[in-house]
């Protein structure tokens, strides 16, 4: 629609225990569209910050970091694959 935004969006219901990541829309006004480049935006819908939430918004590490980290994550894993102990 004219006057969205599209934004990966992450969320965490604590009273379930679920969570969930998807593609939303966002009306150009709500906080999730502000984010440029690497931001990355978190809110808190609490009992003390509702129905406005608290939103703590800044820049994130990057694609570079971020692809280092994730490459890091995935050598990890195949260690731990090769280990004897690991074995199921």
């Amino acid at each position: 629609k004219a006057g969205e935004v599209l934004r990966y969006v992450g969320g965490f219901d604590v009273a379930t225990g679920k969570s969930s990541v998807k593609l939303g829309r966002y009306p150009k006004d709500h906080p999730f569209a502000s984010t440029q480049f690497a931001d990355n935006i978190v809110t808190f819908n609490t009992k003390w910050y509702d129905p406005r939430p608290l939103v703590i918004q800044g820049p994130g590490a990057g694609a570079a970091v971020t692809a280092g980290g994730i490459f890091g994550n995935v050598l990890e894993v195949m260690r731990g694959m090769k280990s004897p102990k690991s074995a199921l």
